[in-house]
């Protein structure tokens, strides 16, 4: 689970006027990460917030740690608070995309002089450190692929560079992640990369030309698209499901440890302001949920969140207008 909160940056010294330049960097990249929106710094409040970053500090640290050149470099490590970051976007009618976010496996295809091959970690360290550096700025859950006998052989290079091939289609199913981002690309004589990326999530697919100057613009290019595309799909705009909010059955509640989990649960869910128990009877609960978003949207964190069962078929015939029945599974 990526950190949204949390910025790792490089500076030249302990001096309070550095620091006071790292925390603006530092909160907009936040403030890009849980939004979902790379523009999200034009909003004249998120601004205001940003030139006042250090309020928003929950704590922060120095370490060194060994740059590209293999030199020392001073790092600091600022982490915002949460609350304070969620509610500056809430008041500026912006979109919060939860923490807990699906998973993305990316399987890249490069094809240079010597042919074509899988981009790896070992292979490829400046493509890995790219990736790195793109998913930690947009809060992607990116995994890279093994590429250990298995993958070897369910597909070949050549074969995955058609990025919709049915063998790497196959071979990425071993990996059950939420969704999955093909790439593929050349490079031609003068330096530039040109090449394809091809985006599925369930019944979902989208294709992306590319072309860049450099590795880093190219990487960059494919999952900024990317993220902002699974933005749209999971960030969450604040708009109340209803005025009265909307009401969440759950069985299996059977004991007052579980009830306590229950709430803890409900209340840690980003798009969920209030949890407030409206009727407890045997191992029933029923939860009146304030929330933004759309209840199309909660249900998919819920499904994200892998802590609640939905059931297939309601059988619910109390007096309550129910929206959500589950089933509580601890």
């Amino acid at each position: 689970m990526p950190k949204l909160y949390d910025v790792e940056m490089a500076v030249d010294s302990q001096q309070n006027s550095v620091l006071k330049k790292a925390a603006k960097i530092a909160l907009e990249t936040v403030f890009i990460r849980v939004s979902g929106s790379r523009s999200v710094a034009e909003n004249r409040k998120i601004a205001i917030a940003i030139a006042g970053a250090q309020k928003y500090i929950k704590q922060y640290q120095y370490r060194r740690r060994p740059n590209q050149s293999g030199e020392e470099q001073l790092q600091v490590v600022i982490e915002f608070e949460q609350t304070l970051v969620d509610r500056a976007l809430r008041e500026a009618g912006l979109a919060l995309w939860a923490q807990n976010r699906p998973t993305l496996l990316l399987w890249l295809t490069v094809e240079d002089i010597n042919g074509r091959r899988f981009a790896s970690e070992d292979s490829d360290p400046e493509i890995a450190a790219a990736i790195g550096y793109f998913a930690s700025l947009r809060g992607l859950a990116i995994k890279l692929p093994l590429f250990d006998l298995q993958d070897a052989l369910a597909v070949e290079p050549d074969e995955a560079w058609a990025l919709n091939s049915w063998r790497l289609l196959g071979a990425v199913k071993r990996y059950q992640s939420d969704a999955v981002l093909l790439g593929r690309f050349s490079q031609l004589s003068n330096g530039e990369l040109i090449g394809e990326w091809l985006y599925r999530a369930g019944t979902e697919e989208k294709n992306y030309r590319a072309q860049s100057g450099n590795l880093r613009a190219y990487i960059g290019d494919g999952l900024n698209a990317v993220a902002d595309l699974m933005a749209t799909q999971y960030a969450v705009a604040p708009v109340d499901i209803a005025d009265n909010g909307v009401l969440l059955r759950l069985t299996g509640v059977d004991n007052y440890l579980e009830y306590a989990a229950v709430v803890s649960y409900l209340e840690s869910v980003a798009s969920i302001r209030h949890a407030n128990i409206v009727d407890l009877e045997g191992d029933e609960i029923i939860v009146r949920l304030s929330a933004d978003g759309h209840l199309s949207q909660l249900r998919q964190i819920f499904s994200l969140d892998n802590k609640l069962v939905a059931k297939q078929e309601s059988d619910y015939d109390g007096r309550y207008n129910i929206a959500l029945d589950y089933q509580w599974p601890y």
